[in-house]
């Protein structure tokens, strides 16, 4: 029998009832769901295990004098926290990519350039050998998510 894995948000209160129907979904959903949650966690944030997430949210307002550093620097700190917290991978590749995307405001007429971030990760599923990806964009200063 195949395992079943939670499906994120978690309905805690769904949990304590007897027969309650909790929502489930399958390893590469939940694969997927974990990497996001690492990316979108900053360092620290989770106090049970301070290496989970990422080191792009102590980033995000940094100057980027250098954006070729900048994007190794955040493509490492993905890559290692994957390796690290996502042990149902192997095989792993983590590209990034920035490019601004000009945006028209939706409370205002004004024009809005942020930052876009492309992250792409790559990898082989070890209990079943199949290939897995994830993308994903997240806008930068100020920050939002696709």
């Amino acid at each position: 029998m195949a395992e079943q894995y939670y499906e994120l948000p978690i309905r805690f209160k769904s949990l304590m009832k007897r027969n309650a129907a909790v929502s489930t979904c399958d390893l590469k959903k939940s694969i997927a769901q974990n990497i996001f949650l690492i990316i979108t966690s900053k360092y620290k944030e989770h106090r049970y295990n301070e290496s989970y997430g990422c080191a792009l949210w102590d980033m995000d307002f940094e100057l980027i004098s250098n954006e070729n550093r900048w994007l190794e620097t955040v493509r490492k700190s993905i890559y290692n926290s994957v390796v690290k917290h996502e042990r149902r991978l192997y095989d792993i590749s983590v590209d990034v990519d920035i490019t601004l995307d000009d945006t028209i405001a939706t409370f205002s007429l004004a024009k809005s350039i942020k930052k876009r971030l492309s992250i792409s990760i790559k990898g082989m599923v070890a209990e079943t050998g199949e290939e897995f990806s994830f993308d994903t964009n997240i806008y930068l200063s100020p920050l939002s998510i696709d």
